[in-house]
């Protein structure tokens, strides 16, 4: 909501702004000068001519524009372009010159001769007055013309580069939209099978916890599926889902790994992309915990202001792999794609220790 009235009112700026440019640089050796919409009909001529030239930039670009230009009918979008164009000159021609319509100043001496009041000073107006008087006034070409067609034309051309780098952005959404739907596909059924394992080994040992794990399994799975979709969701979700995870851990390896886990920091008005964190913890589970020996990982999560910091370290074993596995990867190109320049992510992995350091920008 804050966001769209934050683009309707640079909307209501921009128009204002291109409404009152003709009004900017004066020849009163003034900077801006209000429009005398009621006494000065060349001030209500403009404010009329840029106003329709406002209302066909929106015209243009919502309507012309996807249905003519993006539908590869750039003749006829093409053909209305130039046709608008020279029904602005024939208003600006019409509106700014009413004289033209009844004067022929090739003989201008007859018409001021029925037209007294043009020149009550002194009539027939000489010649020096003649040719003193304006030149799109006295027949030639109104200079209103190149003004508008330039306005025109720069609106035309704003709107088109607009509409097409709006439309670069859109198919650079759904693309990054479609690779986040495909990395999640992944990511998913890969937690889903490590867990499944979890507590298929509580079962073989007939551990009296099996039934909390599933539980704790449930509640997992709940929040897959009703959150992992979701773009944002509140930070507070997240750490309950990370503090479940944990918890089925600990139930499972019991007292072969020592877990050093906390969290600091406010979470509450914090949001976060969901599953974004827990693969390095699930990493850290599967592949540095050893069955036969007292395994130790550690995990911190720290929220400053709009920064989060996670910490996660664990002890090498025998079974630690060389690649980290497909979930992990994932989640550090999910990072590039929802977070760029937003996180720092740095890896330290030694022949001892495997070591993750992320911090992202939560807002």
């Amino acid at each position: 909501m804050k966001a769209k009235f934050s683009l309707y009112a640079k909307h209501i700026v921009l128009c204002l702004a291109f409404l009152f440019l003709p009004y900017a640089f004066t020849s009163t050796n003034t900077i801006f000068s209000l429009p005398h919409l009621y006494t000065n009909a060349h001030d209500r001529i403009y404010f009329f001519i840029y106003f329709t030239l406002l209302c066909f930039f929106y015209f243009n670009y919502y309507y012309l524009i996807p249905k003519f230009y993006f539908s590869e009918k750039k003749f006829i979008y093409y053909s209305i372009i130039i046709g608008f164009l020279l029904f602005f000159l024939w208003i600006s021609t019409t509106l700014d010159h009413p004289a033209r319509n009844f004067l022929d100043f090739r003989n201008p001496s007859e018409h001021f001769e029925h037209n007294p009041g043009l020149f009550p000073e002194k009539f027939p107006p000489p010649p020096s007055m003649v040719k003193e008087m304006p030149f799109d006034f006295v027949g030639g070409p109104p200079t209103q013309y190149g003004h508008t067609a330039l306005v025109y034309l720069i609106g035309v051309i704003s709107s088109l580069l607009f509409a097409i780098t709006g439309r670069l952005q859109s198919v650079e959404k759904e693309k990054v939209k479609s690779e986040l739907a495909f990395l999640k596909a992944q990511i998913n059924p890969h937690f889903l099978f490590n867990t499944l394992n979890s507590i298929y080994a509580l079962a073989l040992k007939k551990d009296d916890k099996t039934p909390d794990a599933v539980v704790q399994l449930s509640e997992l799975m709940r929040y897959i599926m009703t959150n992992s979709n979701d773009e944002v969701i509140d930070l507070t979700k997240e750490i309950n889902y990370i503090n479940n995870f944990i918890s089925l851990q600990k139930t499972r390896l019991g007292n072969t790994v020592i877990v050093d886990y906390k969290v600091t920091g406010n979470t509450i008005g914090k949001q976060i992309t969901p599953l974004i964190l827990i693969s390095f913890i699930e990493n850290a589970f599967k592949y540095g915990v050893n069955p036969d020996q007292t395994s130790e990982i550690s995990i911190s999560i720290d929220i400053k202001e709009e920064q989060l910091t996670l910490l996660v370290s664990n002890k090498k074993t025998f079974s630690i792999q060389s690649e980290s596995g497909i979930g992990l990867q994932n989640t550090i190109e999910r990072l590039k794609l929802v977070y760029p320049n937003k996180h720092q992510l740095k890896i330290q992995d030694t022949p001892e220790k495997y070591v993750v350091n992320l911090s992202i920008k939560v807002g």
